[in-house]
């Protein structure tokens, strides 16, 4: 049965969260269920409300309008934000969803680990915030690895919501059987599961499609989004502000993306076996059939 929101007269909660994980395909889903007729989306896809405490003008009244224009008849109301599965980088968030929406759905995106950690290097790399080979990167800043411990950001969740009001799908699955696992998404939120997305051939915003961010691109991208976290709903020629820059940066200079080389054997092993304990837990998770990328 479907969730249904709570209302105010400046908006309503959403009833549903897609909680991460980061490069696992979360803005290929965000976009796959905003164009659905009963699912409404924000256009801004990152609000990260839950992410710190409100504070100021990002209070429960502001969150409550991003969600006004949702039509009284939406089924699904909800969005989306990475920035909820980066225990313990961020904590707190499982805790400040259950006292604001407790009756949630959530939805976390799972990719092979090494592959995520893979990515989310090379994002940081290409936006201009990381610098150090990534043999050493991804063992001397945390977060590289812990964005890839899937089961230790779900059992953070658990202990404030039922399992069944959490759905875990991957990101092959979401590559490699779309159709099938948005089904599966639709099915969830309790909205119409025969619909297809007319956007379903498309994958969005992938990390070897970047241009290079400039230094100063990188500082004042971290600057408005400090200061104006919905910086993202600004374009210039369809771009956001930072990104637009970039573009700028790459014509003027000729500078194109290129990938950092995969990991070397050793650097893979290691985090094998760093993260095979988390990924063990995972399968409790998972679908039966699940293999654990082969890693546990």
């Amino acid at each position: 049965m479907a969730l249904v929101a709570a209302r105010t007269s400046v908006g309503q909660l959403p009833n549903f969260l897609i909680i991460g994980a980061m490069k696992a395909g979360t803005s290929s889903l965000y976009h796959y269920l905003r164009v659905h007729p009963q699912v409404f989306m924000p256009a801004a896809k990152e609000l990260s409300f839950f992410a710190r405490e409100p504070e100021g003008r990002r209070n429960l009244e502001w969150y409550r309008k991003q969600f006004v224009a949702a039509r009284p008849d939406a089924t699904a109301v909800g969005e989306a934000s990475t920035m909820y599965t980066k225990y313990p980088r961020i904590p707190g968030v499982p805790e400040r969803i259950e006292a604001c929406i407790p009756r949630a759905k959530l939805i976390y995106v799972v990719r092979d680990p090494i592959e995520r950690i893979r990515s989310h290097y090379q994002h940081r790399v290409a936006v201009g915030a990381e610098r150090a080979p990534l043999e050493r990167a991804v063992f001397e800043k945390p977060i590289y690895l812990d964005c890839s411990r899937y089961a230790m950001q779900i059992e953070r969740y658990l202990r404030c919501f039922p399992r069944e009001q959490l759905l875990v799908i991957t990101s092959e699955s979401l590559r490699n059987d779309r159709q099938a696992t948005v089904t599966r998404v639709y099915e969830f939120l309790g909205v119409d599961a025969d619909f297809v997305p007319p956007n379903l051939d498309r994958e969005f915003y992938r990390t070897d499609e970047r241009v290079p961010y400039p230094p100063l691109a990188w500082r004042m991208r971290r600057a408005l989004k400090k200061r104006f976290p919905l910086t993202g709903r600004i374009r210039f020629g369809g771009l956001p502000p930072v990104r637009a820059l970039g573009r700028l940066y790459d014509g003027m200079t000729g500078a194109r993306w290129s990938a950092p080389p995969a990991p070397t054997d050793e650097t893979r092993d290691e985090l094998v076996r760093l993260l095979g304990q988390d990924v063990r837990r995972l399968h409790a998770y998972m679908p039966a059939g699940f293999d654990g990328w082969g890693i546990a």
